[in-house]
């Protein structure tokens, strides 16, 4: 089993602010929240990969502070070039439902591409396990489009739990 959850608010959530691979800490609001979610979070996982920026990182120690992180790359959030730091827009959001790229960002291949690669080597070496994923909203939809599976909401902090393998 493999569960998924992004990472709890930041200050751009909040300023409606794209982050892409900007390296941003939780918000007050987003600690008190992960600190109240941690009380009733599941305490069963095995492992947990983690992004290695700063908001999944704080997210995850939080939620499962009897584990080691295992940073992965590959679970970065997607980078959104020159639009990161930048208002959200009803105009960029719809260019970015339509699989345009921001100037200078990464595309939709690229990142599926290393979320599959990340979900191979899972399924490789941790069928038996039960796994959690610290991530980010870009990640989850990547991982919905890689498996099939509709993930559309991906809200703060809110778990996805999946099968993987065969």
């Amino acid at each position: 089993m493999i569960t998924f959850i992004r990472h709890a608010r930041t200050e751009f959530n909040i300023k409606r602010l794209f982050q892409g691979q900007l390296d941003i800490n939780l918000s007050e609001l987003g600690v008190k929240e992960t600190l109240e979610r941690g009380k009733s979070f599941p305490q069963d996982f095995d492992i947990c990969f983690c992004s290695p920026l700063e908001r999944t990182k704080k997210t995850a120690e939080i939620l499962v502070p009897y584990l080691s992180l295992n940073f992965d790359d590959r679970l970065k959030e997607r980078h959104l070039g020159d639009w990161q730091g930048t208002t959200i827009t009803e105009e960029k959001l719809k260019k970015l439902s339509n699989n345009e790229v921001p100037p200078n960002g990464e595309n939709v291949s690229d990142i599926d591409t290393r979320v599959a690669e990340f979900l191979d080597m899972v399924n490789e070496n941790y069928k038996d396990k039960n796994v959690l994923v610290v991530t980010h909203a870009g990640v989850i939809h990547s991982i919905g489009r890689i498996l099939s599976k509709d993930v559309k909401s991906a809200e703060h902090l809110e778990l996805i739990r999946l099968e993987i393998g065969d």
